[in-house]
């Protein structure tokens, strides 16, 4: 068998596999969660969150919403070096916002079952 048939025999059967893997993966929630900051950020949004009381205080004098606090634990960027993720049986993680929420950082405690924000840090 010569080259280009071999070639075009691997061209149909790549063909065919990216159809059935746009078929089973169209309108499926997959995320590819490779690197460490995004496998953090959806481990944070498998649990509850729980605040501390702190927080909560600056929640009843409007000095912050949940929906900041929410946008950040999704979107926000894990500082690895300042994060202590030795420690058990919970992790600590520094979290810092994007875009209009970058002056705002969460350290934040991963538990197994829940994540609880500990304190809220403006820069």
């Amino acid at each position: 068998m010569k080259f280009g048939q071999r070639l075009g025999y691997y061209m149909g059967g790549f063909a065919i596999g990216l159809v059935f893997l746009a078929f089973f993966l169209t309108g499926k929630r997959t995320q590819c969660t490779w690197l460490p900051e995004d496998r953090v950020l959806s481990d944070f949004q498998r649990k509850s969150v729980r605040l501390s009381p702190e927080v909560r205080e600056m929640l009843k004098n409007q000095e912050l919403d949940t929906l900041s606090i929410q946008m950040i634990l999704k979107y926000g960027d894990v500082d690895f070096s300042k994060s202590h993720t030795d420690t058990m049986p919970c992790k600590f993680y520094h979290v810092s916002g994007r875009q209009e929420l970058k002056n705002t950082a969460l350290w934040v405690q991963n538990c197994d079952r829940f994540l609880r924000v500990e304190e809220v840090l403006k820069k």
